[in-house]
């Protein structure tokens, strides 16, 4: 357990951290949230021991192990990423050296010392110890588990890009398995394979985990608990991303309520002063009116202005049914083909995610879409009344550089859209002035939502967006997303943001091989999917094969008899895929459940009435062990069907 105390931090005049107070569990996974400039990387950093807070106690247990991972890039080495892997257990690599060394001794012959034989048997009692003939290969799963290829491993560090060698301190930190893992945005530069891996590695991680990161579907896959750090204090809430955005949403909502009653209750008693302050009967109730004006509280935290919303997305032409018809359509740069007999239909109204790794050809598609690219064969159809606003990853490299944000908008809209210029920028965050500085001045992140604002006011009805969330911070993308929730045009979609896609599509393109495959709902049913797939191709791999050559030699009764073998053991296969889906959508139910009576046990509220608070804890308790009970039942039930599987192979 790593627990800091009354924890403050400042930089110059600015006082980053304040008083902060936190206890991290062993095995918690939680993830530590705020605006950018927050002080999120620095509190990072000061439980890493690499800053010194300026007040408050630091407390870890002795030989207690942190690993960080930095969001910043990491040098590079002329040692293969193998190698630099492994450099996490030097106690190891040292014994390998010297056991190389002794053999290649005792391979020249001749007389040898009996105590160089001695040594070499202890030398490798002790690098067996430490597992060190099992850390190669476990070194070699994480990095093909990241993306790297076999050839990769003996290729030096320096050969590869900042997001690489990100992935490489990535997999050293997950061998060494630390006490307590400190991750800084570390979805960065992973494509969604290497993400989900990633994510299915640390969901079995055994300690401590504090992770910073925009990426919410990674959050809330992952987070036990969301801590809150926001003007220098920091706030738990239990649960996911999900439960944080409705007990942030209740908190928000009870907090404005609170401030208009002191708000009218202050207005009530200063009118009574102001009325009777120079009446002599009235002086007594004045000044103690006066005092209740001065002792009456405050609130605590004042929640920020609810971002004005008066932007409203709408296509001025509807286009006709059929938006996009694809068919049997080839294109490839020089090479192979990127793109192989592809068949798509996409209609008015469609709400699509393009999904495929890195280098699968989505972008080529949305530019084939756009015509920026001819098709070698095939065809490709674009509608009746179809307007295509195109939004590229690179987008933000065509804004001009003098003009100011209003001007960089305007200049590509029609005048009767003047007007919505200021809300459009708004609805991203410039406000007053704001939206006259040069675009040349302004951020990455601004500079991204000054050309999605022009693409959302540009008069279309099938918007393309190719990594629209890059460089938004997470008020820019929850902006976004309602914006276009309320379009009424066609919507295509490539992100890597799984969260902003959930929210938006209802069919997912899955781009693999050269070839597409439709699936219907949004991200998660499509990875549910997916993962189902998966399951059933592991379990027909399992079930052997049989040979037709050993088949014709068998008698008929033997073949029979194997035939009902096979049969009765399928049906009992059948029945535990049956009960373990039964059991962990129950283990599914139970967890949310007890999620949301964690969330009322953590409220005041709650014990103002006893009964409720004991019915509460009765609740709380009963869930737990059925929880424990079903988690066991699972696990048994895991083994029986692997044992299942085992016996079907073997016949």
């Amino acid at each position: 357990m790593l627990q800091i105390n009354d924890l403050s931090f400042s930089i110059g005049e600015r006082e980053l951290l304040k008083r902060v107070n936190w206890v991290i569990n062993p095995g918690r996974r939680v993830a530590l949230i705020g605006p950018n400039g927050a002080g999120k990387t620095t509190l990072l950093r000061i439980l890493n021991q690499e800053l010194a807070p300026t007040s408050g106690v630091l407390i870890k247990p002795k030989g207690y192990r942190i690993g960080y991972l930095p969001q910043e890039e990491l040098p590079d080495a002329e040692e293969p990423i193998l190698d630099m892997v492994l450099q996490g257990f030097p106690e190891v690599m040292s014994l390998e050296e010297q056991i190389y060394d002794l053999h290649q001794k005792l391979e020249q012959g001749g007389d040898l010392p009996v105590e160089w034989l001695e040594r070499l048997g202890v030398l490798e009692f002790r690098y067996d110890a430490l597992g060190g003939y099992a850390l190669e290969n476990q070194a070699k799963a994480i990095l093909s588990g990241l993306g790297f290829s076999i050839a990769d491993l003996r290729r030096p560090l320096s050969v590869f890009s900042g997001g690489w060698r990100m992935r490489v301190y990535l997999a050293r930190l997950l061998l060494i398995a630390p006490d307590l893992l400190l991750l800084d945005e570390p979805t960065n530069h992973l494509d969604l394979p290497a993400l989900e891996w990633l994510e299915q590695y640390l969901l079995s991680f055994a300690g401590s985990m504090v992770l910073v990161s925009h990426d919410r579907f990674f959050i809330d896959r992952l987070a036990e608990e969301i801590c809150e750090l926001e003007n220098g204090r920091l706030v738990p809430y239990t649960g996911n991303y999900h439960f944080y955005e409705k007990q942030k949403a209740l908190i928000r909502e009870q907090a404005l309520k609170k401030q208009q009653a002191l708000a009218e209750e202050r207005e009530r008693q200063q009118k009574f002063i102001d009325r009777f302050r120079y009446k002599a009967t009235k002086a007594a109730q004045v000044q103690s009116r006066i005092k209740q004006l001065e002792k009456m509280e405050e609130v605590e935290w004042t929640p920020p202005p609810a971002r004005s919303l008066s932007f409203t997305l709408r296509a001025e032409t509807t286009s006709f049914r059929e938006v996009v018809k694809i068919s049997d359509l080839y294109y490839r740069y020089a090479g192979p083909w990127v793109l192989e007999a592809l068949n798509l239909s996409i209609y008015r109204g469609d709400r699509l995610a393009l999904v495929g790794v890195n280098g699968a050809g989505k972008t080529t598609l949305t530019r084939l879409i756009c015509s920026q690219l001819t098709p070698e064969r095939g065809s490709l159809r674009i509608g009746e009344r179809v307007q295509i606003g195109y939004y590229a990853q690179h987008q933000i490299e065509a804004l001009t550089p003098d003009a100011t944000a209003y001007e960089e908008v305007a200049s590509t809209i029609r005048h009767a859209l003047l007007p919505r210029v200021r809300d459009g920028l708004g609805l991203f965050g410039f406000h007053g002035d704001d939206v006259f500085k040069p675009i040349r001045v302004l951020s990455g992140g601004e500079k991204a939502r000054v050309s999605l604002t022009k693409i959302l006011l540009s008069p279309v009805n099938f918007l393309i967006m190719d990594e629209p969330t890059n460089h938004l911070d997470l008020a820019s993308k929850e902006a976004l997303e309602e914006a276009l929730s309320g379009f009424d045009g066609t919507l295509l979609l490539i992100s890597h943001d799984r969260y902003f896609l959930d929210k938006l599509v209802h069919r997912v393109i899955e781009l693999k091989d050269g070839r597409l495959r439709e699936f219907e709902g949004n991200y998660s049913d499509y990875l549910n999917k997916r993962r189902l797939e998966s399951l059933n191709e592991r379990e027909t791999e399992s079930e052997p094969a049989v040979e037709k050559e050993i088949s014709a030699k068998k008698n008929k009764e033997q073949k029979r008899q194997e035939a009902e073998a096979r049969q009765s053991i399928s049906k009992e296969r059948n029945f535990l895929r049956a009960e373990i889906e039964k059991t962990e959508a129950r283990i599914a139910h139970l967890e949310a459940q007890k999620l949301e009576t964690e969330q009322l046990l953590g409220q005041p509220d709650s014990y103002k009435d006893g009964a409720s608070a004991a019915r509460l804890t009765r609740e709380y308790s009963a869930i737990k062990t059925e929880l424990e009970q079903l988690l066991d039942k699972w696990a048994a039930l895991q083994t029986e069907y692997e044992v299942l599987l085992e016996r079907l192979k073997s016949r």
